[in-house]
């Protein structure tokens, strides 16, 4: 560990540096939080000096116990007092203002700052007792508006019942504010937590908030002892272990948050495996913190940003890792989410229930993308409505397949049988008509594993002459190719395939597709339609009733 300790420092130094640098007398900094336009935001400044301190603290730093750095500190805690409200709070200014959750993430920084300065205090630096009294100066403050303020998303519950029961502990003393934040965050938690026995948050976000409602259940055992927290931590770590690609990026599609489609390292859950990895018998955790941290380094990356973590646990500091890698191969069904997340040598796939984008595959850093175009009364793509997935007999191929299902009616407004009180269109209470449903389309999709890839099979039935279009979405700038052309596929750029089969290939890996088929050149509906203008999309086009096959298999 004792590499990559010294990796973490040097990331730590150069944010701290550029803190440095950037630095404005009386004003802290303005990349750092200080006056940006006409927006005061705190938080910037809030994490930079988490990171500053830990550098600051470590005897390993170039700036240990640097003057220049103890007095940027100061500044900057100055600034931050300043930019804090009256009533406690911190805003967001980009949405969020005297915001409880923007408040609780603060603290988090705030906290985690002060506890190296207790924990790497010997006792005769005056220094250190100047910052650690400004920090307990905002901290009590923040945490008198945490107890009172509001949240808007299911992960903000965790951070600021974790602030409060941080809060309690660091406050103990003053016995009735500690018994208030206790009683405030038991609010919280009474809600239940939103981690599934699978190990899934409800944000389902992969690239983001996992990671910071495991920080938050991490915090809230240090503050308990509740081994309950860590358990939540525990299960998402390892369905995380499901969610790494062939590139060691993160499948974010299912993600509700801001990071659906962000492909990502999974740097940020560097220190939550070493956490666990630390405290207990964990090969796969320690194989996926060794490899984070290795790779991160041989790429050049700056290094996660937690080093202020890491130093306030010896044990994390010093850990041996024993094992390298993320899981060679998985199979994984999530229920609760309709998920599906397998790797298979060379390549991994999804399936997804309630997704436009029903499958995913993946070969090295070449990702498609599948969908099916219904323009059907409202609909405009097939959504699956029902997820299976079956096991085969030992004698069959692979032995397993996914089985998706969804129907849909075909309908119209009928006129209302008495006046709804106005002509105008837009007031009318069209949720009070009755429908005329006068045709149906029972859809299905099978998909079956190959050993180099996979077979679907599409039907669809009950309504005849519907235009169905199987669309195969890659990416713009990769080669289409078979043995009579060869492309660059362009964005927002399509072709039927009618016959046949086509290469696509990105960097040295590639996908066989085919056989195509191509009844009809209806390529989608003028109104609501979902229109790939950043990739290239292959379309296979038939009418129903429809029963078609279609595979997509590895190459080099």
């Amino acid at each position: 560990m004792e590499r990559y300790m010294a990796h973490l420092l040097r990331g730590a130094q150069i944010r701290t540096r550029q803190f440095l640098d950037t630095q404005v007398r009386d004003k802290a900094s303005v990349q750092y939080g200080g006056i940006r336009g006409d927006i005061w935001e705190a938080k910037p400044t809030v994490y930079v000096l988490a990171t500053a301190a830990a550098v600051w603290l470590n005897e390993d730093s170039e700036l240990f116990h640097d003057q220049r750095l103890y007095e940027a500190m100061e500044l900057g805690l100055d600034f931050v007092a300043r930019a804090q409200r009256e009533d406690g709070s911190f805003d967001y200014p980009s949405c969020n203002f005297k915001s409880g959750a923007d408040t609780a993430f603060c603290f988090k920084r705030l906290f985690g700052a002060y506890r190296l300065l207790e924990l790497y205090d010997a006792g005769d630096l005056p220094e250190i007792k100047s910052l650690k009294g400004k920090y307990l100066a905002v901290m009590r403050k923040a945490l008198k508006f945490i107890r009172q303020g509001g949240f808007h998303t299911p992960n903000h519950r965790w951070g600021i019942a974790a602030a409060l029961l941080q809060g309690a502990g660091l406050f103990a003393g003053e016995e009735e504010f500690a018994r208030s934040l206790r009683e405030r965050a038991g609010q919280y938690l009474a809600e239940g937590i939103d981690g599934d026995e699978y190990g899934e948050y409800a944000e389902r976000s992969t690239g983001n908030y996992n990671a910071v409602v495991n920080n938050a259940m991490m915090a809230m055992f240090e503050a308990t002892g509740d081994e309950e927290f860590l358990g939540y931590v525990r299960r998402n770590l390892d369905m995380m272990l499901t969610y790494i690609d062939p590139d060691d990026t993160i499948f974010t599609q299912n993600s509700t948050r801001q990071d659906r489609g962000k492909q990502e390292f999974a740097d940020k859950y560097f220190y939550q495996y070493l956490y666990l990895c630390s405290r207990e018998d964990q090969p796969a955790f320690d194989g996926a913190a060794h490899k984070i941290i290795r790779d991160n380094m041989e790429r050049g990356g700056l290094a996660p940003d937690c080093l202020h973590i890491v130093m306030a646990h010896k044990e994390m500091m010093s850990h041996k890792f024993t094992h390298y890698g993320f899981l060679e191969e998985y199979r994984r069904f999530y229920p609760n989410s309709g998920v599906l997340r397998v790797k298979r040598p060379g390549f991994t796939y999804t399936v997804m229930r309630g997704k436009t984008a029903f499958l995913y595959v993946k070969r090295g850093d070449l990702m498609v993308h599948v969908k099916l175009g219904e323009s059907y009364c409202d609909i405009r793509n097939f959504v699956p409505e029902e997820i299976a997935v079956e096991g085969r007999t030992e004698t069959e191929p692979a032995g397993y397949c996914c089985r998706l299902k969804a129907g849909a009616d075909g309908w119209y407004y009928l006129p209302f049988k008495e006046s709804p009180g106005t002509s105008d269109w837009w007031k009318m209470d069209h949720g009070k008509r009755e429908k005329l449903i006068n045709s149906h389309l029972d859809t299905e999709v099978v998909i079956d594993e190959l050993e180099d890839g996979l077979e679907l099979t599409v039907k669809a039935d009950g309504l005849d002459r519907l235009p169905l279009r199987l669309e195969v979405c890659v990416p713009a700038g990769a080669v289409v190719e078979n043995s009579s052309f060869w492309l660059k596929a362009g964005a927002g750029e399509s072709v039927i395939l009618r016959g046949g089969y086509v290469t696509v290939r990105d960097s040295d890996k590639g996908m066989v597709m085919g056989p195509g088929f191509g009844e009809h050149e209806f390529q989608g509906h003028y109104s609501g339609e979902e229109i790939n203008t950043f990739g290239y999309t292959i379309y296979c086009n038939g009418y129903t009733p429809l029963e078609k096959h279609f595979q997509i298999r590895m190459t080099d």
